[in-house]
This record gives C-alpha cells, structure tokens and sequence, in this order.
C-alpha cells in the first residue's frame, strides 16, 4: 500500500513539475538585428526599380499613429541605433510596421 501511495505522490508530482517547465520555456522573438530594419522616405519611396509605394496610413499618418511609433522607437535600443546610424531624429518617424520575421521597417519624413 505504501508503494501505491509513493508511486501516485511521485506522479502527481511530475505532473505539477511538467506544468510549470511548460510555462518558463515560452517562446519570444529576439530583438532585431540592424540587418533586420529598413528606414523608407514616404517623401522619397523606393517606387522605382521593384520598390513599393507605402500605404496611405503612412503617407499620411495620424497624430496617434506618429505618436506611436516614436514612441515604439524610443523603447527599442536597435531601432535607436539604426535611425542614430542613418542620421534620422525621432520627431521625423512616422510609423514602424513589424514582419512575421521580426524585421521592422521604419518609415520617416
């Protein structure tokens, strides 16, 4: 009797010890390297030569929209580097769109 109680005490236990391994290994994305990020002019868009137009949200973004991204921006050490690298102050970020990759593209004015 004993045996039967240790052997459901040790699986019960496994059990619990299973459910929280599960929660700490949660996947996150890693940050993105500047290979991963692309600053568009919408004044000056890559429309030439296989580029794309931006969409009209970023051509003319909202206040809250603006507001946002510098906002995304100042929080992410990466992205501050690479406008820091190309020479882009935050006030002339508009928006910042992410890929399913992680990639950012950050379009400015």
């Amino acid at each position: 009797m004993k045996k039967v109680l240790a052997l459901a005490a040790m699986i019960s236990a496994s059990t619990f010890a299973a459910g929280a391994f599960a929660q700490d290994t949660s996947v996150t994305a890693p940050a993105p390297s500047a290979s991963d990020i692309t600053i568009v002019n919408v004044a000056n868009p890559p429309a030439s030569g296989g580029g794309t137009t931006p969409p009209i949200e970023v051509t003319s973004p909202t206040p809250e929209l603006t507001q946002a991204a510098q906002e995304q921006v100042q929080s992410d050490p990466a992205l501050m580097t690479a406008l820091e690298k190309e020479n882009v102050q935050l006030n002339n970020v508009v928006s910042v769109q992410t890929a399913a990759n992680g990639g950012k593209t950050v379009y400015v004015k």
